[in-house]
């Protein structure tokens, strides 16, 4: 087992997809600063899922002894001053050849480019290129891409969490490299996201609380499930809206919140049998203040209950 601390560029979208406006002095590195975007700005995009794996950024290269071991990964990232907690790969493997080629992702990270070009933040060695050229050249880039992770074990903290000094630290910012750190560290900085996450939740009491919500937490952002619920959605009624209060994105915040909305597993983890699969049955699709109610107490309230207590809400109103 092989525990490591690595460094990625700061992300303005939780590393889904690129930020704008990297180029330049600002961003982060040569690559950056020439590209515009860095690899790792995907690390944490759980649809970008290959066969329910995803592959994330490294530029590295295992000894040859150590290979075929697992890695235990600490992302970590450096702003304002300070060291940050951003999430974990658990049990991830290396693979020398990086990601297998997968049109549909390959594309969704070229719409990611032609966006940050319409806004000016794409570098030249791209900015002439369109959509099949782009999707070539990512393709080819795909062999930087060495951490092959289960969705299950890709685990982004809802907001980058300030680390200790005591805990980790380095003067050099621009680590470019995973940097091999103890068991106790790694743990450490477990213990550290598992107490911002029961403190966010607000798990006080809870049993078991940190593995059942990050259980719950990796089964909401099951790619496979989620897609399949939001594609019968759209079948459905057209446009997404809240299962529970009716909210639109769209209707509210425009072009920018067209086709947003977040999934909710209806049933708690904790009573699902080992080896449980997900349904599309199981999942909701809410409105992000709905999403943080059905989470604000133990046992999360129930799609139902929350339903008429919006009703009961809106008629003593």
């Amino acid at each position: 087992m092989i525990y490591s601390v690595q460094r990625i560029i700061v992300n303005s979208y939780g590393w889904t997809k690129p930020s704008p406006g990297r180029l330049g002095p600002i961003g982060e590195g040569d690559y950056v600063r020439r590209n515009g975007f860095g690899h790792e700005d995907w690390n944490f995009n759980l649809d970008l899922a290959i066969r329910e794996y995803i592959y994330g950024y490294a530029y590295y290269e295992p000894a040859p002894y150590k290979a075929r071991d697992q890695f235990q990964i600490a992302f970590v990232t450096y702003a304002n001053h300070g060291w940050h907690l951003i999430g974990f790969y658990l049990d991830a493997e290396f693979v020398s050849d990086g990601a297998p080629a997968d049109k549909s992702v390959l594309r969704i990270k070229a719409r990611n480019l032609l966006s940050l070009k319409s806004a000016n933040s794409l570098g030249k060695p791209w900015i002439s290129l369109g959509m099949t050229g782009i999707v070539r050249q990512l393709q080819d880039e795909a062999q930087w891409l060495h951490w092959k992770v289960h969705v299950k074990n890709a685990i982004p903290l809802p907001q980058p969490v300030a680390i200790p000094k005591r805990l980790f630290s380095s003067s050099n910012y621009r680590i470019t490299r995973p940097t091999e750190v103890k068991a106790s560290t790694f743990y450490a900085l477990r213990s550290l996201a598992d107490r911002a996450a029961l403190s966010a939740e607000d798990d006080d009491g809870f049993p078991e609380g940190r593995e059942v919500l990050l259980r719950h937490k990796a089964r909401e952002r099951n790619p496979a499930v989620v897609h399949a619920a939001k594609t019968k959605f759209l079948q459905e009624h057209g446009k997404f809206t809240c299962q529970a209060c009716g909210f639109d994105f769209e209707v509210v915040y425009g072009a920018v919140g067209r086709g947003f909305i977040e999934a909710h597993h209806t049933k708690p983890v904790s009573e699902l049998e080992a080896g449980a699969k997900t349904k599309v049955v199981d999942i909701a699709l809410v409105c992000s203040n709905c999403h943080r109610m059905l989470h604000r107490r133990r046992p999360w309230i129930a799609m139902s209950d929350l339903t008429a207590l919006l009703k009961s809400q809106s008629l003593g109103a």
